[in-house]
């Protein structure tokens, strides 16, 4: 997941809100008071007895407006987190990696494990009542891996047999791999071996879809009065950038949530102080965990303050944020180069003091928990080490060197970043640096276009884990074969692509690590990109709120788990 949160992907990880409605508080009702007797003994009256009244199951979390609610569209963590309650697919991953069914009541691999068939358990149905059926994930996939649809995520698609020839050359989207061949059977058919498949199938991309609703009411049918789905919760209301509101779905299949309707109460983009006001004023239960972090100028308040310490939740991310590099350039194609550049920065000073925020420090491209990573092996912090780099690469104390620009898109933490990096690379290489920032739509598609490739230098970079698997990273992210669509360095290794070629299809897991393995060794003497540190979450919960467990993969925070206590 590309990390452009705004608020600093995260493909991520995986975050809603309302207006100032606060939560029930417990009220004390008097007994009834019994009349005095017909007696001159008095009668006491019974004391007031506390009846505590249960809280409204309501959660309440500030968000700003996603984008879209289509699960073949959406590439968003904020869309991603909304979608994840109110659709479902396949099969599901816990933080440990362990699979469970959930539409899968059952599969079975081929023995040269390129056909999987998916049996499907009877019981989940469509928000209108409806069965889901294999027919509406063969619909979906099809529809999905259509050039047409224009999914950005279409290549999660890509083992499954044809899709790359439907994608990119033509090819009829009936020709894709995939058959329901009754109601409960789901035929699936790869191009290879694919290890990470199952992780592919319980991603968004692959949730089932209706034909018929979106045959119906086309681009709208994502509308409140017209969208279809089978979550756990149910799409009540989206006034956009006001409000979106889910409720339980009552007849949902499996263990129905506590929570009976969960409010994202929407906020401006880098709106995270207003968002910080709600939370303090009452009006919102958390800040969420995919739209604002805690800016850096309060987090010393907050942590110093006994109340709000108490509901600081700190939580670890599947992701990195790095800094992508230019390698055409020849002042930069050098990897000693880019080596000098990372090795100059202090990256606990940038998390501990210019960003304030969580995280660990990072050296490998590779979060904790992606096979095949080897942090040790990777250039360290060393400025000593820096400043010989550099000369070596013939700009000894940065002379001749041309001037540096670092591009971000605009935002108070990159800003920030920026500023830092400008001095540091300033004072402990001689280089100077000019900073250039951009509304986000406009990042996106200049780093994907000729100015970067010709004139670019470095810009803000990250990722966060779509699925916690290698091929996620070596394969989709520095394979030069998928660059020009992802962070677009312009690094090549044909012995690089070699190796993570073969691991994608590698089915036994030891020797898929050693390939991968040998991939992180190619990886780190390139230094293609420059990791500065691996994401952690933070964010505010109110003690009242039970079950709220981010993710590790986009950070998403499952609602069904919620209570409000």
């Amino acid at each position: 997941m590309l990390a452009l949160r705004l608020v600093g992907l995260t493909l991520i990880s995986s975050i809603v809100v309302l207006f100032a409605c606060t939560p029930s508080q417990p009220a004390t009702k008097p007994t009834d008071v019994p009349k005095a007797a017909e007696s001159s003994k008095p009668v006491e009256a019974s004391k007031p007895a506390a009846t505590a009244q249960p809280r409204e199951q309501l959660f309440r979390v500030a968000s700003t407006n996603p984008p879209v609610l289509d699960p073949g569209l959406i590439t968003d963590a904020i869309s991603i987190d909304v979608v994840n309650n109110i659709f479902e697919g396949l099969v599901a991953f816990d933080d440990k990696g362990t699979i469970s069914g959930v539409h899968a009541e059952r599969w079975e691999i081929s023995p040269d494990q390129t056909t999987y068939t998916f049996t499907l358990r009877q019981g989940p149905t469509w928000s209108d009542g409806q069965p889901v059926t294999a027919k509406d994930y063969e619909f979906a996939w099809k529809r999905n891996i259509d050039p047409k649809t224009a999914s950005d995520y279409a290549t999660t698609l890509y083992p499954v047999k044809n899709a790359v020839k439907i994608n990119t050359d033509g090819m009829e989207p009936s020709e894709l791999g995939v058959k329901a061949t009754d109601d409960r059977t789901l035929v699936v058919t790869l191009e290879e071996p694919a290890a990470y498949f199952l992780r592919l199938a319980s991603t968004w991309t692959l949730f089932p879809l209706r034909e018929d609703i979106i045959a119906k009411h086309g681009e709208k049918w994502v509308d409140p009065d017209k969208i279809v789905t089978n979550g756990p919760f149910l799409l009540r209301e989206w006034k956009q950038d006001a409000q979106l509101t889910l409720e339980r779905n009552d007849n949902y299949w499996g263990p129905k949530p506590t929570l009976q309707r969960a409010v994202y109460r929407i906020f401006p983009e880098g709106g995270s102080e207003q968002a910080l006001a709600a939370y303090e004023a009452g009006e919102i239960d958390s800040l969420g965990t995919t739209s604002f972090q805690i800016p850096a100028a309060q987090i010393g308040r907050i942590q110093n303050d006994q109340k709000l310490k108490a509901e600081l939740k700190e939580y670890a991310e599947s992701g990195t944020m790095f800094i992508t590099v230019n390698n055409r350039l020849p002042h930069l194609k050098d990897p000693r180069v880019r080596m000098a550049l990372g090795a100059a920065i202090d990256r606990n000073l940038v998390l501990t003091q210019v960003l304030r925020r969580s995280g660990t420090a990072a050296y490998t491209l590779q979060p904790d928990g992606i096979v095949g990573r080897k942090p040790d092996i990777w250039q360290k912090e060393d400025v000593a080490r820096a400043k010989q780099l550099l000369a070596d690469a013939g700009f000894p104390e940065g002379r001749g060197f041309p001037d540096l620009t670092f591009t971000y898109n605009t935002s108070e933490d990159w800003r920030l970043l920026g500023e830092h990096l400008q001095q540091r690379w300033k004072d402990t290489l001689g280089i100077n640096v000019k900073l250039d920032n951009m509304e986000f739509a406009t990042f996106l598609k200049w780093r994907r276009g000729d100015e970067w490739k010709s004139l670019g230098h470095t810009f803000r970079g990250g990722w966060f884990s779509d699925y916690e698997d290698p091929n996620n990273w070596y394969n989709v992210l520095w394979d030069s074969h998928e660059d020009p669509g992802m962070f677009n360095t312009g690094w090549a290794d044909p012995e690089y692509d070699q190796l993570v070629k073969q691991a994608q299809s590698e089915l036994d897991r030891a020797k898929r690590e050693q390939l991968y393995g040998q991939a992180e060794e190619v990886l780190a003497r390139g230094y293609p990109a420059i990791p500065v540190f691996h994401y952690g979450g933070r964010t505010l919960v109110k003690s009242y709120v039970t079950g709220f467990a981010p993710t590790r993969v986009l950070g998403l925070v499952p609602l069904r788990a919620i209570a409000i206590n």
